[in-house]
């Protein structure tokens, strides 16, 4: 789901540009992301109950409080939860949340939340949460992690922060990107959301999510 491999090679450029083009970069400030999507591992007969992540809980079990601007990223299937997506978009998921192996490349690690279908039905959500080290790119990274857009990048209303949503294939019959960027303990967080067209408010309300928790 999504299409990150024309980001990565528009990330990788941008890096070889900026090397060519400028002094000897700090390492730790020069940005892309990850390699190409890792395998997903497929639903199985023994898949954990809906819920919020990873070893998912029964419904019926209160759900740990969510992260909340963690100060370092170790996974991305906490900041998005199953059944409160499922909550956002008015449906009820067949998923259930799966933590790939996370990748690093150019400094920055990117890390993998595959909603996997238990049935193999339609995947309607697909989270890469990506760091950053430093806070002085965050344009640059914009313009790198929107290359895919088909149409314009428009920023999300009602939402405090750097935000974008668009569409993957110009017609919003396909997947919809949503981005959230956020400088967060000294370093740049970047949240791919890749989802079924819905409605605006859906956007919005899973953007505002993934602002609050990075």
């Amino acid at each position: 789901m999504g299409n990150r491999g024309g980001i990565l090679l528009s990330v990788g450029a941008l890096a070889v540009v900026t090397a060519c083009s400028t002094p000897a970069p700090v390492a730790s400030t020069t940005a892309a992301s990850a390699s190409a999507k890792p395998p997903t591992t497929g639903p199985s007969s023994d898949a954990p109950a809906l819920g919020p992540g990873p070893g998912s809980q029964p419904p019926t079990t209160p759900q740990p409080p969510p992260p909340h601007s963690p100060a370092k990223v170790t996974s991305a299937c906490p900041f998005l939860g199953v059944t409160e997506s499922s909550d956002t978009m008015g449906v009820v998921l067949d998923a259930y949340a799966v933590e790939e192996a996370k990748t690093t490349q150019y400094d920055a690690t990117t890390y993998h939340c595959n909603y996997a279908s238990r049935t193999g039905g339609r995947q309607l959500l697909d989270l890469f949460v990506t760091v950053v080290p430093g806070t002085g790119q965050v344009s640059s990274l914009v313009t790198a992690w929107t290359k895919d857009c088909k149409g314009p990048a428009n920023p999300i209303g009602g939402v405090a922060g750097t935000t974008r949503t668009c569409s993957l294939d110009g017609t919003n019959s396909s997947d919809v990107l949503v981005l959230v960027v956020k400088k967060s303990h000294g370093q740049t967080r970047l949240a791919e959301l890749y989802i079924r067209p819905f409605a605006d408010k859906v956007y919005t309300t899973l953007a505002q999510l993934l602002t609050d928790r990075l």
